[in-house]
């Protein structure tokens, strides 16, 4: 009995440490989850970390809180600099900063902002470079030792050589400020420039999260990450999310050229890159990816030798060529010999198999198809000092000039072209565009309006009964305009056109159409899948251009042309 009861005690007294021990534990684990190195929880972002994963702040500053300190105005511009920044317009986003540290010199924000933009900038001015080192002194005094300071350290030594120095300098930098994005993203390019994929991709995935998907560079180069390492499967995938949420991104529309081409769909490869010239006529990649279609090779994984769409067409050329000479009247030879012709982008000689099977055999099947398929001529590249291409490209730049002075518009997304999808919240299209440049005119209908010298511009953006982003309706008015030259052209309707041509493509013109009671439209439309564009003029309006923007899921089934004229004298 005394033994039982001595073991009865020292189970008790075990147990009672056991408990004890779990407790000190826990305690010690709230202890240092309130008090030790404070995190940041993130969401379950497509492409970022896993929802619930947490980084640590370390001396990772907070940008947030000192942007509420400055007034809402300047909180206005500084987000318009990200953004133009983001969209790869540096000068202006450079200028916005500028303007924001002479009233603020010690706004850390527009302090970054400004540095980030410069080094971006890639060929500075000599004024521009003396502004970046007076910039980095000035933050490196504020903030010595810190994550902040090393990785603008980091940027510095990379511009001036030295890569490894550089890559050592901002692994240091995203250990101490591991919360920074923009210290992440620069880690995580130079790891894939030294060929450490796996160690990148986690980089940009993190910025992904802690951005909340808001820096489309995180996105790009995790896609141009997969495609180097020969994942195309995952950049496909990567560049197909990515798009739906910036589907203008040079970068983006780019790798979606890659892939189609790879895949041998060279009309839809093409379309994409003359799409991205239409609005970007100076990119270089595009316009060598254009001038060497057909002849890529998809990167291997393991630097492995894969061969492009045209070696591989000219593989099946070697078997095919002299099978077909030496059996003429074998037409599923002839009709494949024609396909590999396509393969290779050599129209020529795949059309005159196709023709000399339709002049054996007139009812082979789809003769017709493929013969129409071969017509298609590879257009050359675009010269600048052609004629109309000359002149059209003085036109654009024209153009630019006029509308630089605006502080709401770039470029691209002039005449309504907001770059949000259809079907998108509110709370998704004012993510984009400052809420504070538009005004309710009724119910889920809003409304801006500004002045670049000579046109008065008002766009107004139509939300359904449900509150889902549906169509855009566009007002251009010029001020200088006079109204003595009724049944021509005005000049405000011939820009505006070309304009919306070089950023939706080439439209289809309507000509003068009589629509009764006198009215009488000259327009042009633009229509996909999804999307349909009317621009036009009222003939004896001179100095008036409409246009509207619509989902076409939208819009009622069998309207003719001057039922549009409703939608767009709506606004």
């Amino acid at each position: 009995m005394a033994y039982s009861s001595s073991a009865a005690r020292r189970a008790a007294y075990l147990f009672l440490t056991l408990c004890c021990g779990v407790l000190l534990a826990f305690v010690g684990f709230r202890v240092y989850d309130i008090y030790g190195p404070s995190k940041i929880s993130v969401g379950g972002i497509p492409y970022g970390l896993p929802a619930g994963s947490t980084v640590a702040r370390g001396d990772t500053p907070d940008l947030t809180a000192d942007v509420a300190k400055v007034p809402v105005q300047v909180q206005t511009e500084l987000r318009r600099a990200t953004e133009l920044a983001r969209s790869g317009s540096y000068q202006a986003a450079y200028d916005i900063y500028d303007g924001v540290i002479v009233l603020y010199p010690d706004l850390l924000p527009a302090l970054l902002g400004q540095i980030n933009t410069l080094f971006e900038m890639g060929s500075l001015t000599e004024n521009q470079q003396d502004r970046l080192s007076l910039l980095i002194g000035k933050l490196q005094a504020r903030l010595p030792g810190s994550g902040v300071a090393t990785y603008v350290e980091s940027r510095k030594i990379y511009q001036a050589g030295n890569a490894s120095a550089a890559l050592e300098l901002a692994r240091v930098a995203s250990e101490r400020a591991p919360a920074l994005y923009q210290t992440r993203l620069w880690y995580g390019k130079l790891l894939m420039d030294n060929g450490r994929f796996l160690q990148a991709a986690n980089e940009f995935k993190t910025v992904v999260s802690l951005s909340g998907g808001d820096v489309p560079a995180a996105y790009e180069n995790l896609a141009e990450l997969y495609h180097r390492s020969g994942q195309l499967d995952s950049c496909a995938a990567v560049v197909e999310y990515a798009l739906s949420q910036y589907p203008v991104n040079v970068k983006l529309l780019l790798l979606q050229g890659y892939m189609d081409e790879y895949q041998g769909h060279f009309d839809a490869a093409e379309k994409i890159y003359q799409r991205i010239l239409a609005f970007m006529p100076d990119y270089a990649p595009a316009r060598e990816a254009v001038s060497t279609l057909g002849e890529k090779s998809p990167p291997g994984p393991g630097n492995g030798v894969v061969l492009s769409p045209q070696d591989r067409a000219q593989t099946a050329l070697d078997i095919l060529e002299p099978m077909v000479d030496k059996y003429p009247e074998n037409l599923p030879l002839k009709e494949a010999l024609g396909r590999a012709y396509l393969k290779g982008r050599q129209f020529d000689l795949a059309r005159k198999q196709f023709q000399e099977i339709q002049k054996i055999d007139p009812e082979y099947p789809d003769i017709q198809q493929r013969i129409q398929e071969s017509n298609i001529t590879r257009p050359a590249p675009i010269n600048k000092n052609d004629g109309l291409t000359a002149n059209l490209n003085r036109a654009v730049d024209s153009l630019r000039e006029t509308m630089a002075p605006s502080a709401v518009h770039d470029f691209s997304t002039m005449l309504g072209h907001y770059v949000v999808r259809y079907g998108a919240t509110p709370k998704e299209f004012f993510k984009k565009y400052s809420i504070g440049n538009f005004r309710p005119v009724a119910k889920n209908v809003w409304q801006e309006s500004f002045f670049i010298a000579p046109y008065m511009h008002t766009y107004t953006v139509v939300f359904d009964s449900l509150n889902h982003f549906r169509e855009v309706h566009v007002v251009v008015y010029d001020s200088s305009s006079s109204s003595n030259h009724f049944g021509i052209a005005p000049e405000i309707y011939t820009r505006l056109l070309k304009q919306n041509s070089r950023i939706s493509g080439i439209g289809n013109s309507t000509g003068e159409t009589d629509c009764g009671d006198g009215l009488i439209i000259d327009a042009a439309v633009w229509e996909t899948q999804d999307n349909f564009e009317m621009l036009a003029r009222v003939v004896g309006k001179p100095a008036e251009v409409r246009m509207v923007r619509f989902d076409k899921s939208a819009l009622p089934p069998g309207l003719k042309l001057c039922d549009y004229t409703k939608y767009l004298n709506e606004f």
